[in-house]
């Protein structure tokens, strides 16, 4: 019986990524021919153009995207794939970067480490004029050496704290450190929500290990501790065990950390273990459409989440962002993913200025202040590209703004 339901697990996994890969390309190799009529979001979104600059251009300039097309993780790379296939058709459909059309490249990173780190020599083997991504934490963890050694600037994606430059200067990290997601859930829980006895349940894999790191002293701040911490492992299906220990503790709230997969499936469980009043707190991947697939519309009511772009936002630039994403793709938007749109956009404006050199793309990534569809981004001394965080809630049947707050450049 055990092992039916893992396969109904899957099968409901698998149906979500093949739904969403049919609205996007995901081969290894996408067409850089437009196929999109739409402007860019703002003027300043719109690649410079300068003689010099175009003297240097090929007649194809090659951007590569690490992102997770197989596995766990599928589901969410198809969307990354989607937000920066829409910016480079548009950008293509209005004359490329200086006349020279983007020759866009997806690679699949795949949902493990140890692939993820070949997806990487893929990557760079292409030789592009910069890679966004990897995605996940513990690829960027493992194979940053290699596009350092390459000197390639690579945009990444990975929110442990580790994942900064820390003597790679080809580092650029496009999404907010754990370090800055947290606060702002325990500022929320606190604040809105008057919780006084948070439980924590976390993967053990990097990306959700350094959001536990970040818990800890966030909670304290706020006068709050765990009144109990589990975990569980990378393709777990059954979290039975640690939600009844959660539910014995007494706790009113449950900070709860992992990749969508997992986190569909807890939130389902503890509505089947009577525990659908416990608050749950999440961290960007749980405004994904992908949990709502998984765990019931009914389900995540209630759900608070930190996140890069909130559909709640009433900000007419990001609603007119988000209509326009639902639209080409027939399909409800992941929030934080959308950096990848921007992503497009920022190296756009870059070689449209200095052209494809590694190093100038580099220098110029470095002492980046640019605005884009999540807001602005502004580079700090340890290569975060940094931009505006916020917290909602899934109030009847909708996500709602809670907080907003502009993450500080060091």
């Amino acid at each position: 019986m055990k092992n039916v339901k893992k396969a109904v697990v899957w099968l409901l996994v698998m149906a979500f990524a093949l739904s969403i890969a049919a609205c996007g390309n995901t081969g290894e190799k996408v067409s850089s021919q437009p196929t999109g009529t739409s402007s860019a979001p703002a003027p300043s979104d719109t690649p410079s153009k300068t003689p010099e600059a175009s003297k240097t251009e090929k007649e194809k300039i090659v951007i590569a995207h690490l992102a997770p097309l197989t596995g766990d993780a599928s589901f969410q790379g198809q969307i990354l794939v989607n937000c920066a296939k829409m910016a480079v058709d548009e950008i293509n459909a209005n004359g490329g970067i200086n006349g020279a059309q983007i020759e866009y490249i997806p690679v699949d990173e795949t949902s493990t480490t140890a692939t993820g780190i070949e997806a990487v020599r893929k990557a760079i083997a292409l030789n592009p004029a910069a890679v966004i991504g990897p995605n996940r934490s513990g690829t960027i963890l493992a194979a940053e050496e290699l596009w350092k050694e390459a000197k390639i600037p690579f945009i990444t994606d990975g929110t442990n704290a580790q994942t900064t430059q820390k003597g790679n200067p080809y580092t650029f990290r496009i999404q907010i450190a754990s370090t800055y997601w947290i606060p702002i859930l325990a500022r929320t829980a606190k604040e809105h929500y008057n919780v006084t006895k948070p439980a924590v349940i976390y993967g053990t894999n990097e990306y959700s290990k350094g959001l536990w790191d970040a818990t800890e002293p966030a909670l304290k701040q706020y006068g709050l501790k765990p009144v109990t911490v589990q975990t569980y492992n990378d393709g777990d299906r059954d979290f039975t065990a640690q939600l009844l220990k959660i539910k014995e503790s007494g706790a009113d709230a449950l900070f709860c950390y992992g990749y969508e997969a997992e986190i569909g499936m807890i939130l389902k469980q503890r509505v089947q273990l009577g525990m659908k009043d416990l608050l749950v707190f999440g961290e960007r991947g749980c405004s994904s459409p992908a949990i709502e697939q998984l765990a019931g519309k009914d389900n995540i009511e209630g759900l608070v989440c930190s996140t890069t772009l909130s559909q709640g936002d009433p900000e007419t630039g990001r609603q007119e962002f988000i209509k326009k994403y639902t639209e080409k793709y027939n399909g409800a938007i992941s929030p934080t993913h959308t950096n990848h749109y921007d992503s497009i956009y920022i190296l756009a404006d870059i070689i449209g200025r200095v052209g494809s050199d590694h190093e100038k793309i580099r220098e110029e990534l470095a002492k980046l202040d640019y605005t884009g569809a999540l807001g602005r981004y502004q580079a700090d001394s340890e290569g975060n590209l940094v931009h505006t965080i916020y917290t909602q809630v899934f109030k009847d049947g909708k996500w709602n703004l809670l907080l907003q707050e502009d993450y500080p450049v060091k």
